[in-house]
């Protein structure tokens, strides 16, 4: 079952008490969330209080911890380092990625976010089948840059006013990308992962390439997410709500139906036994489903 995402909107104080977060607001405890229940804290405002002691506590406990702008939208992320027992292993492992296999590996990512994009249209009522096309013609390496043609095609429809980068599904979009980015990164980092060392992604400015070449089959639950439940509107505080609950979304992988947050930790261990079997086969990537949300713990 998924953990939780504690959004913090509004001045609030946060300590720990008694392995829990408290959240009390002018003097008032409000609210007494176990650490063990928790998956990322995004503190939104810059009228919340919290101590060093705090924090450390958060990633002590595994716990990513998401900082915002002034604009309200993500733009710092605090993560736990040292906190898995082989991370030299993982790291040695990782390193030793041969170039073929990187490139299959990126193969079976790309296919699988172009077959999500599909998914997507057709759940929506439009027509993914020139996706489908697209999705058969990747390469080892998609070195004919079938991601880049599937997704010009794909947001032509998804978005018609405005495009992707200045339609009014933007700013949700941005914001559910992000908040999807920090629980990927989260996961990686607490796994030993070198989350600056990526698959495909190699941008030596980007200290989470690893991360940005994960995110990418799950970038359609959110797309999903924000047609359906509507959320191509201002991006208040109940839509940042919506978003930040992605990860209770339900996807299928090939160990049956589960909630985003867990596929994504599939991802990881799936990953990890590919690179030391040499396999790309082996890495299990989510596919698409209804929208439906996963009972929380």
């Amino acid at each position: 079952m998924p953990k939780r995402t504690i959004c913090i909107q509004n001045p609030a104080s946060l300590s720990i008490k008694d392995s829990a977060l408290a959240i009390r607001m002018e003097g008032t405890l409000k609210g007494l969330v176990p650490l063990e229940d928790i998956w990322v804290v995004i503190i939104e405002t810059h009228q919340a209080q919290i101590t060093t002691a705090a924090l450390s506590s958060l990633v002590d406990a595994g716990i990513g911890v998401m900082l915002c702008g002034e604009d309200h939208m993500p733009n710092g992320l605090l993560l736990p380092l040292g906190a898995h027992s082989r991370h030299a292993a993982i790291v040695e492992d990782q390193l030793a990625i041969s170039k073929p296999l990187q490139k299959r590996l990126w193969q079976r990512i790309v296919k699988a976010k172009i077959a999500n994009q599909a998914k997507v249209l057709d759940l929506i009522g439009l027509d993914g089948s020139n996706l489908k096309v697209i999705e058969k013609e990747v390469q080892s390496g998609d070195t004919s840059n079938r991601e880049s043609v599937a997704a010009s095609a794909y947001f032509r429809l998804l978005t018609p006013k405005g495009g992707r980068r200045s339609g009014p599904l933007t700013p949700a979009l941005d914001y559910g990308y992000t908040v999807l980015r920090a629980g990927i990164g989260r996961t990686a980092v607490s796994g030993g992962w070198l989350v600056s060392r990526g698959i495909h992604h190699c941008n030596n400015l980007n200290a989470f390439n690893l991360v940005d070449d994960l995110i990418e089959p799950f970038r359609p639950v959110v797309d999903l997410l924000v047609v359906e439940k509507g959320l191509a509107r201002e991006l208040g505080l109940d839509v940042k709500r919506e978003l930040a609950a992605v990860f209770e979304y339900l996807v299928w992988t090939p160990q049956g139906r589960m909630p985003v947050q867990s596929a994504i930790e599939l991802e990881l261990d799936s990953l990890k036994a590919a690179v030391n079997a040499g396999d790309a086969a082996l890495l299990q990537l989510p596919e698409v489903v209804p929208l439906a949300k996963a009972a929380l713990e």
